[in-house]
């Protein structure tokens, strides 16, 4: 419970000027731009706060004057956080009792309303050192301060200032419950009456030295953090604090005599004491004091109020003791505590099932700020989170102490809210309503998800199946939420993990899972709020979702008027349990910030809809498509924009119906914008024959005129579908819009039944139902019974396509079922009856045969046990019996896998430092509730975190794995066995022995024991040892020698019978403890080895081996660019033997780099085996320029030093004439002459590059 928070604050303050009203002239803006380090903000950083000098003899004398002129209330002026004076009609709200009041006149503490906006409120405290005011705004969501600064000005500044503390908070409140634990589901009410409680406040000696050293210096301090203390309890709470008359005994202004030793872990002992000696048990009901020093608090018991002897150990201590920080972050949170309400933050455990906010939280009760990787924000919100309020006003209910004050106010009334299940991966929008019977009420609405869980950065994200998937927010003047913020949503960002301080921390959920949450309406009232909420469920099915909108996935451009189609996903939202049958479609043109046009309503949920875009502009135009009688909805990926049009015609429809015999009116209305005012015409085209069409009226050039389509004479036009366009024409320009009409006539068609066949048996309780489509119907009406007079009707539903799947049916029961067509002529003839019979529900229990299985204790681990199906039945119920020993429960996750991948959470993060599970998890149980410490936390029939009903249609076949992620080190466990109850329709096979080959067809052994491996005739494989052969493979001697042999040499003394085939060789011989076979070719053989006793045969043993042969010998070799090495590359062989120019080298390197000698080299290369053969080669290393060889019969080459320039060859004779020339490049430092055509005889060479000169003479034979 111990959690440490850093907090610095360094600020740039831009000073504003402005025109202070003859009314405000006590405040006056600084005119002079600096940066300043302010002790108000305690080193924060906040470029938006402003600096004012105040004439407080001013501002007190007009108090003053207000109060002597007997008034009720005043108009004092306050700057608001954007420099402007704002007046508002205050009175005094007292934080000092009467008499304590009378001794110190000049601390006093208001309250008042904004005169021209009720919504904002203004709190403030006044003494002989200051003015201090907090004003609450209910348009911004945000509170801004106003304290005096250290060199006499004052300070405005907003609670959104992000800063870092760079000292240690600690709040030590130890988990001591005075009252029964909360009930989640009951709903908190004021109940119409103030509650006032008389509170004394100790100050340390400390605490009153860094006040000024005066015991009124102190006491003007506790007022100052009361007066914004009550702000927050009267608006949440119906709370007021009043200071004791006899405060001042208790307010110390010498340490050396105070009753205070200035240790934190005494604090609250000694402050208790002092409430108990100096002011007395009989005379307060809450007590606390304030320390200057080490940052932390401490309420020493949840719920203590009115408690003699426990009431006045709180304490609340900080290096600054003073500002809206210590005020709301230290003593409210305190104070809260005391009045009963817990931690709401989840970073770690505390076991008190009001654990409901992500992280370290954000409201009063929760830590942000100061948990490190888990902070949800900077800073606390000043705010009670619903289940805080709720916990306080139950605590309070059950006191008799403090004095209950009845009011006038009325509770506002809220309407009730409806439980909602949704597809996975799909965000959604809470709304709910609520009305206050008195006026001058501002009505301000929270959604808060209220779902208990340890929820930290690393937990937190789509896959968690406890706890808050959705942060708190403030409260807002909209009652309408979306999860998550549309702002996210329109990002495409549904889902966030390691979220960070700041971040959104919400995201949408891809498990099955439920989420609980609370509508709270506080109704602001002065004096005094009512606060009242009501809870309402969100359920999350795998069996649905995600649910995408799929058109308009990237930027489009389209023209107002225009006709475009929407398409989404339908996901299977369309079917039970969800089974929405009618989408609204929406339009946003300001990119996604709000959806107010609406483009269709109450459509068919069935993926397609044409709409006509409305006479809008917009650059970034976005869709939404959401259920019409529920809470999720999707919106399109991209944004299109809409250019503007002169005029449109705007249908609400673009489909519609007609019956023979029935004339059918289709109004549009004309639209212009932008000033057109030229008359347009109306015209119909591909107008089927004999169909009468005509305009109402048939001209105009107003905008918003309603025009009335007439189509007469359907009789005469055939049955079937039409599209027809319709055109305004003016004298510039024509617009179109065409739409479809369906004509039908009363001559129904019957119905063909098709599946499941008459009297079909063995059918699925979930069986499909399908018929025949016909373009003569639009919708079918399906009547199934238990009787064929359909007199005990199951199901009659209407569906708009040809089939549908019952959701009623028993199993072994027999049904008749019969379809009704419909269209807008009515309703068709029945169908032909039909009958089916479902199939039999057999059910079995079947437990894992891998445990017990060991959950480590020394580091953070996953563990898996699995049960296999050997049969493909489909799964009817299911449920999980599993016991687990392991401490502190919240380290574990625990999931059940079924063989179609589908997950389902048991329990998640659940029941704290409790320890164990011995429970069956099923669906039709209530929820768990945590144990007590002596007994298993989690026992008995209790239903999962997640619906086991996921599974139900899947095929059992297959295995089917519990997964235990333990989350955290130091504690292990073991699972000790884990079994499912398994009902599939359809009847399992016996098999008794659990082997997975049936008793009732191949298993000729029948009971092996538990766990065995068995063959397909069910018995037990029995296997040689797999030490038992070693096997020796000699290869052939050289190539095609076949001498290759395979040895076996086996430890067990048995006789074995050995098979060897392959490579042309098909062998059997038997042996006891060796087998050799000889004389092999290379290839690859497979032995397969047999034996028995008495009692079993051994499972046959057998493997691949391959006999090998010497590969022939193979050399590379390349000379180096110097011409002075000789690279080698060999192959074929472990060991070769080089010979060059005389000298030998043994080497089993395949590759080796030689020295060469200027002149001839050359090179003999050989191996062991003189079947590989021998290379041989030879090499020249030239300095100038050599032929050879040298005499030649047609072709030579000249020999150069390696170079990769062109040198230029004249071949003369000794008479001198040249007989004949060429350019090349050497390769390999060597080029090519030939002397073919030329005649034998002595010829000179004459060589000439950059490099390379010289005059070789050679001999042509």
């Amino acid at each position: 419970m111990v959690t440490k928070l850093r907090l610095v604050f360094s600020i740039t303050i831009v000073f504003l000027s402005f025109y202070a009203s003859a009314q405000s002239k006590y405040w006056e803006a600084s005119t002079v731009s600096k940066r300043v380090q302010r002790s108000v903000l305690q080193g924060s950083e906040d470029n938006d706060s402003k600096i004012f000098t105040l004439r407080e003899n001013l501002f007190k004398e007009e108090l003053k004057s207000s109060i002597t002129s007997k008034k009720a209330s005043h108009i004092v002026y306050f700057p608001n956080s954007k420099g402007e004076m704002v007046a508002y009609r205050v009175h005094e709200s007292p934080v000092l009792s009467a008499k304590l009041s009378e001794k110190y006149p000049e601390i006093k503490s208001y309250s008042g309303r904004a005169l021209n906006d009720s919504q904002d409120r203004v709190r403030f405290s006044i003494s002989h050192n200051d003015v201090q005011a907090m004003i609450v705004s209910a348009k911004t969501h945000k509170n801004s301060f106003i304290e005096k600064n250290e060199d006499q000005t004052y300070v405005l500044y907003t609670e959104s200032s992000d800063w870092v503390d760079k000292s240690d908070f600690i709040c030590s409140t130890a988990d001591k419950v005075m009252k029964a634990e909360p009930n989640l589901t009951a709903k908190p009410l004021d109940g119409q009456v103030l509650r006032k409680y008389r509170l004394a406040i100790s100050a340390t000696a400390e605490y009153t030295q860094y006040h000024g050293g005066t015991v009124a210096d102190a006491l003007a301090a506790i007022n100052a953090t009361l007066t914004r203390v009550n702000e927050v309890f009267e608006t949440d709470l119906a709370v007021r604090l009043e200071l004791v008359s006899d405060t001042d005994k208790i307010i110390y202004t010498d340490s050396g005599s105070d009753p205070y030793t200035g240790s934190l872990s005494l604090l609250g002992e000694q402050a208790q004491n002092a409430m108990t000696s100096e002011i007395g048990e009989a005379n307060y009901d809450l007590g606390h004091v304030f320390h200057k020093g080490e940052n932390g608090g401490n309420a020493g018991f949840i719920g203590a109020v009115c408690v003699d002897n426990r009431k006045g150990s709180a304490y609340s201590s900080s290096l600054v003791p003073k500002g809206d920080k210590f005020d709301l972050d230290f003593v409210a949170h305190e104070l809260g505590h005391q009045l009963g309400a817990n931690h709401t933050w989840s970073h770690e455990n505390e076991g008190t099932q009001v654990q409901v906010e992500p992280g370290s939280g954000s409201t009063i009760m929760g830590y942000a700020g100061i948990t490190g990787v888990n902070d949800v924000a900077a800073r606390g919100d000043d705010y009670f989170h619903y289940i805080s309020i709720k916990q306080i006003i139950d605590n309070l209910k059950e006191k008799s102490c403090g004095e209950v004050i009845s009011i006038v106010d009325t509770p506002p009334e809220v309407a009730p809210l409806e439980d909602y299940v949704i597809p996975k991966s799909t965000p959604f929008v809470l709304e709910g309503s609520a009305t206050d019977a008195d006026a001058g009420d501002v009505l301000t609405y929270t959604w808060e998800q209220i779902d208990n869980g340890i929820v930290t950065n690393s937990s937190f994200g789509p896959n968690n199946a406890s706890g808050a998937n959705f942060r708190s927010r403030l409260p807002s003047l909209v009652p309408v939420r979306y999860f998550p913020m549309l702002s996210r949503v329109i990002q495409g960002r549904l889902t966030e993990t390691f979220p960070t301080r700041g971040s959104a921390w919400e995201t949408v959920s891809d498990v099955e899972r439920d989420m609980n949450f609370a509508f709270t309406v506080r109704d602001n009232a002065a004096g005094g709020g009512q606060v009242v909420s009501e809870l309402m469920n969100v359920q999350v099915v795998n069996s649905a979702g995600p649910f995408k909108v799929t058109s308009q996935a990237s930027p489009q451009a389209f023209v107002a008027g225009e006709v475009i189609e929407i398409d989404w996903d339908v996901a299977g939202t369309d079917m039970l349990p969800i089974a929405t049958k009618k989408v609204d479609i929406m339009l946003s043109v300001d990119g996604g910030l709000s959806f107010s046009e609406p483009l269709a309503t109450g459509v068919d949920n069935n993926g397609t809809h044409k709409v006509v875009l409305p006479g809008v502009t917009a650059t970034k135009a976005r869709i939404m498509v959401k259920a019409a009688d529920n809470i999720y909805y999707a919106v399109n990926d991209a944004d299109f924009s809409i250019a503007a049009s002169p005029f449109i015609m705007n249908f609400s429809e673009l489909e519609y119906e007609a019956c023979h015999f029935d004339d059918l009116i289709i109004p549009f209305i004309y639209e212009t914008y932008s000033g057109f005012n030229e008359e347009v015409t109306f015209q119909a085209s591909d107008v089927p024959d004999n169909l009468g069409i005509s305009f109402t009226p048939a001209t105009t050039s107003v905008g918003g005129t309603p025009v009335d389509i007439l189509l007469e004479n359907t009789e005469n036009v055939p049955e079937g579908a039409y599209s027809i366009t319709i055109s305004a024409v003016s004298a510039s320009l024509t617009k179109d819009i065409t739409f479809d009409l369906n004509i039908y006539d009363d001559d129904f068609p019957e119905v063909q039944l098709n599946a499941p066949v008459d009297g079909a048996i063995d059918v699925s309780i979930n069986e499909l139902l399908e018929w025949e489509e016909d373009p003569s119907y639009t919708a079918y009406e399906v009547h199934i019974a238990t009787d064929a007079a359909f007199s005990n009707l199951v199901e009659l539903v209407t569906v708009n396509t040809n089939s549908y799947v019952p959701a009623e049916l028993n199993n072994q029961t027999q049904y008749y079922w019969r379809v009704k067509p419909l269209n807008a002529c009515g309703g068709g003839p029945l169908s032909a009856t039909r009958s089916f019979t479902t199939i039999q529900v057999d059910c079995t229990n079947k437990r894992a045969r891998d445990l017990p299985l060991e959950i480590v204790s020394t580091q953070r681990s996953t563990v898996i046990s699995k049960i296999a199906f050997f049969e493909d039945l489909k799964v009817d119920d299911i449920d999980v019996r599993l016991d687990i020993d392991h401490e502190y429960l919240e380290d574990l996750v625990v999931t059940l896998t079924s063989p179609s991948n589908t997950v389902v959470p048991l329990f998640s993060s659940s029941c704290g430092k409790l320890r164990n599970v011995d429970a069956t998890f099923d669906d039709s149980a209530s929820d768990f509730v945590c144990g007590t410490s002596s007994s298993d936390a989690i026992q008995g029939r209790v239903k999962p975190l997640g619906s086991l009903s996921a599974f139900k249609g899947e095929s059992v076949l297959g295995e089917w794995i519990l997964t235990v992620v333990d989350n955290a080190s130091g504690d292990g466990g073991v699972i000790n066995s884990f079994s499912l109850d398994i009902c599939v329709e359809g009847e399992f096979r016996p098999d008794v022995d659990d082997d997975g080959v049936f008793d009732d067809g191949d298993d000729l052994c029948l009971n092996t024991p538990p766990g065995v491996e068995v063959d397909v005739s069910g018995c037990q494989v029995f296997r040689f040892p797999s030490d038992n052969f070693v096997i020796t493979v000699e290869s052939e001697t050289c190539r095609n020698n076949d001498d290759g042999m395979i040895s076996l040499t086996a430890a067990l003394p048995l006789d074995y019978t050995v098979t060897v085939t392959g490579n042309g060789q098909d062998v059997t011989d038997t042996f006891t403890s060796d087998f050799e076979l000889l004389n092999l070719g290379s290839g690859t053989y497979t032995l397969c080895i047999n034996a028995s006793t008495p009692e079993f045969d051994y499972e046959p043993f057998c493997v691949e081996v391959t006999v090998s042969q010497p590969e022939p010998l193979g050399v590379s070799s390349s000379v180096s660019s110097d011409g002075k090495q000789l690279v080698l590359a060999m192959e074929g062989a472990d060991l070769y033997t080089i010979q060059l120019n005389g000298e030998t080298l043994l080497t089993d390197k395949s590759e080796v780099t030689l020295d060469l000698k200027s002149g001839s080299n050359t090179l003999r290369v050989s191996t062991g085996l003189a079947c590989q053969g021998i290379h041989e080669d030879s090499f020249f290393v030239a300095g100038d320029p050599v032929v050879f060889p040298n005499p030649f019969d047609e072709t030579t080459k000249i020999l150069l030093r390696s170079s990769t320039e062109t040198v230029r060859i004249d071949i003369f004779t000794l008479a001198g004439r040249l007989a004949r020339n060429t350019e090349a490049i050497p390769r390999s430092g060597a080029i090519d002459l030939d002397f073919t055509g030329l005649p034998s005889g002595i010829y000179l060479v004459r060589v000439e590059g950059e490099t390379i000169k010289g005059v070789v003479k050679v001999i042509k034979r």
